[in-house]
């Protein structure tokens, strides 16, 4: 069981290695500030990914693929700032 799990991960890995060759891969920096009543910054939130593939990049929405093969969304009320970095 231990020997077939690990040709599979190895296929896996493989399967993905091929795909890299042929995708544009970039890291996206995300930073978004929380703000209080009176307009000063609360909390400052920063996020780093590594993106295989976009879907849909805005201001107060992303949606996106990371290199693991997960899907990501981030949905905000208000603008984010990002910033993308081809690798």
């Amino acid at each position: 069981m231990k020997v077939l799990r690990y040709i599979k991960n190895l296929l896996k890995r493989f399967w993905r290695w091929i795909l890299g060759l042929f995708e544009k891969h970039q890291y996206l920096y995300v930073s978004h500030n929380q703000y209080n009543q009176e307009g000063e910054v609360v909390d400052v939130l920063e996020k780093k990914f590594e993106v295989r593939k976009f879907y849909k990049c805005t201001q107060k929405h992303m949606k996106f693929k990371t290199m693991d093969g997960h899907m990501v969304e981030l949905r905000t009320a208000t603008p984010m700032d990002y910033m993308t970095e081809t690798m």
